[in-house]
């Protein structure tokens, strides 16, 4: 027999209080569920290289207002490490022909490859920069290296790079640095881009 209070017997108020729980826990559920289906949030590094001159660059100084066209080859060596992915190398470029009185275009040469968790930025050298310079009829070659202990001196010495005013522009929000080559007075200019992405479920499961 079920026991009266007021207008409502335990039986009824018991039952109420069980759909009220069955319908909070499966809301609870389903929050649960759409939470665990939303990627993980990471990054990806992408890097851009340009070149440019000082107006004092000697290959400019004969010019007397005639293009000086450039074509190069920089090696760079990058070490990046993350959990998803890890990469260390040399890694070549090549800046296609260009005015070096105006300067390259912004040009892509590397990327993760692999969205990751942030753990710090990659470490990047220019090592080496090659190329022809044609200025009227001459044709100049261009060798600078990177310094290193214990050998001579190169004749035309990359100096080590310096952090310059970082920003956000179309691509996204990066990080810049300058490497200057100490005799042809060259400018090798970086811009790290560190871009927004998804981890993928199977990276998520390689950890």
């Amino acid at each position: 027999m079920a026991i009266r209070t007021g207008h409502k017997t335990w039986p009824s108020v018991f039952g109420a209080f069980c759909a009220v729980v069955a319908t909070l826990t499966c809301a609870i559920a389903g929050e649960s569920t759409a939470a665990i289906s939303v990627p993980p949030r990471g990054i990806e590094h992408v890097l851009y290289l340009a070149v440019r001159s000082d107006p004092t660059s000697p290959f400019l100084a004969q010019a007397n207002g005639a293009p000086v066209m450039t074509k190069l080859s920089v090696k760079l060596r990058i070490s990046a490490h993350s959990q998803e992915t890890n990469f260390f190398g040399i890694v070549p470029a090549t800046v296609p022909e260009f005015d070096l009185a105006k300067g390259s275009n912004d040009r892509e040469i590397w990327r993760d490859g692999k969205c990751h968790h942030e753990r710090g930025f990659p470490k990047i050298t220019i090592t080496a920069m090659d190329g022809l310079v044609t200025r009227g009829q001459e044709k100049l070659p261009l060798d600078a290296r990177q310094r290193v202990i214990g050998l001579f001196l190169p004749r035309d010495e990359i100096l080590p790079s310096r952090r310059t005013d970082g920003g956000t522009d179309d691509i996204g929000p990066f990080m810049a640095s300058r490497t200057e080559t100490k005799q042809s007075r060259l400018f090798m200019d970086l811009k790290l881009y560190i871009l927004p992405c998804n981890i993928t479920v199977a990276a998520e499961r390689s950890r």
